[in-house]
């Protein structure tokens, strides 16, 4: 009997299906199965999608969108709020294998990327987490499709470049950092004549214009509200308060191989030190993986940088990573690659399920409290006449939301200075509490400007929750005919 390459591709193609789909609906069970207590972000984006708008203190707006649809079908639960990150990978997948394909030609390579970028070990922990770099890859693995896509086309149509702008200002209202992408645009349209002339043309202005288009909602929202948004990305940057810090860009970098994973990382690092030798496909492909990596370890220098903050690249990263193996003397190593990232995302997994009967293995374990919390300020929101509920700590302030939701009470975050430092002081008033007995929430006690605007004080409860080897303690008080 003949060999049929045909029907053997189809063959790795189902089984790509099958896997990609398994992995899909793994992360959807164990989502369920699991039922982790939300991490007070989480809680922040689901408060967020609450109230619709074009911007919030911290954040872009997509996630709290895309949550308040999930919400809409599904239920405020916890499951509901994460069920869209795994399926939005999954999206994300289809991108990656059809943009592998138009560089390499090939079915099957295209394939073993898709599974490459599904076994990312960042890609893996975030399925179980509603974040804001979900959408920032969905949209960013669309961007890259398209762009390869103008890249390969002898003469891109308008409509191309309209929806590749779109794409890139999703990806914005997304998470800010997509911006490196436009950053890596210019870096290519300096050193490639083709791209130059792909982009300093109309249609390179159509992209800019929808752009702002797209974002001028936003933009407007963050003027109406002190662009708080684009101040607090700024002070997240810590650059305000420059030092020199020669420990945190090797942190960072190093973090880059547990998120990314340790030998697709190697291989690509391997290759930049060959950047001479590789053809300009490669080179464009680098560029817009790299850009983010160099631009925050040169960052991290003088300030804190968080391992996910150069996720935006990835698709770009994988897809390199398939391009160099696509040679012959190169192919022995996908093995090598797959097996490595199967077992990091193995480890991953079961670190999470043990986790469950061992706090010292738990990747959670600083979230685990919250419904137990919650259940004591539900217990003392019930045995307090004309009650209403006040913290002084976004965190906490974020997670009762959550878990007190179905108990009906005005509630507000404690702002203890002029400025505003978190959403919820840009959007309650503790003010509005005037005439109420506070439920008050806090790891320290009452101020003297609390104290003064209550009649009396009292600690009704302390409570302590242990997790790894440390203890998180909150006290409850009742402040009383608050004015």
């Amino acid at each position: 009997m003949s060999f049929s390459y045909f029907k053997n591709r189809l063959f790795y193609l189902s089984i790509l299906a099958l896997f990609l789909l398994l992995i899909l609906f793994l992360r959807i069970y164990l989502n369920s199965y699991l039922n982790i207590p939300l991490h007070f972000d989480e809680a922040q984006y689901w408060s967020w999608s609450k109230d619709p708008a074009w911007g919030y203190f911290s954040k872009p707006p997509v996630l709290a969108w895309i949550i308040s649809i999930s919400n809409y079908f599904c239920g405020n639960t916890e499951r509901c709020i994460r069920i869209t990150m795994p399926i939005l990978y999954y999206m994300s997948t289809i991108f990656i294998f059809f943009s592998t394909k138009i560089v390499t030609q090939n079915s099957i390579l295209s394939a073993f990327s898709a599974v490459i970028f599904n076994l990312i070990p960042g890609i893996t922990f975030s399925s179980f987490v509603a974040t804001t770099d979900v959408p920032l890859i969905f949209f960013s693995s669309g961007f890259t499709f398209l762009f390869l896509t103008i890249y390969k086309k002898k003469d891109p149509s308008y409509f191309d470049f309209f929806i590749l702008s779109t794409f890139f200002s999703l990806g914005f209202l997304s998470k800010y950092a997509i911006a490196y992408f436009f950053i890596s645009i210019l870096i290519t349209i300096v050193f490639f004549v083709d791209i130059r002339k792909k982009f300093l043309n109309l249609k390179g202005l159509l992209f800019l214009l929808v752009f702002f288009i797209f974002i001028s909602p936003h933009l407007y929202w963050n003027f109406e509200n002190g662009f708080v948004t684009f101040n607090h990305t700024a002070q997240n940057a810590n650059i305000q308060s420059i030092s020199l810090n020669l420990k945190e860009p090797l942190k960072f970098v190093l973090s880059q191989f547990i998120v990314f994973g340790l030998y697709p990382l190697f291989l690509i690092f391997k290759k930049t030190f060959l950047y001479k030798q590789l053809n300009k496909e490669n080179k464009v492909l680098l560029i817009f993986f790299l850009t983010p990596i160099i631009i925050i370890t040169i960052l991290s220098l003088f300030s804190r940088a968080n391992a996910n903050w150069a996720a935006v690249g990835f698709p770009f990263g994988i897809i390199f990573l398939a391009n160099i193996i696509n040679d012959s003397e190169e192919k022995f190593k996908k093995y090598y690659i797959f097996f490595s990232q199967f077992l990091l995302s193995l480890v991953i997994v079961i670190l999470i399920l043990l986790g469950q009967n061992n706090i010292k293995l738990d990747p959670f374990s600083k979230q685990r409290h919250a419904r137990d919390l919650a259940l004591h300020v539900i217990q003392e929101l019930q045995n307090i006449e004309n009650v209403a509920f006040m913290a002084d700590d976004r965190e906490d302030y974020a997670i009762m939301l959550f878990y007190i939701k179905s108990y009906k009470v005005k509630k507000a975050k404690w702002n203890g200075d002029i400025k505003i430092d978190d959403h919820y002081e840009l959007t309650t008033n503790a003010n509005n509490l005037k005439g109420y007995n506070l439920l008050f929430l806090t790891r320290t006690a009452p101020t003297k400007a609390m104290i003064s605007r209550s009649s009396s004080q009292k600690l009704i409860k302390e409570l302590r929750f242990s997790y790894s080897r440390k203890v998180k303690k909150y006290n409850l008080y009742l402040l009383s005919d608050w004015n």
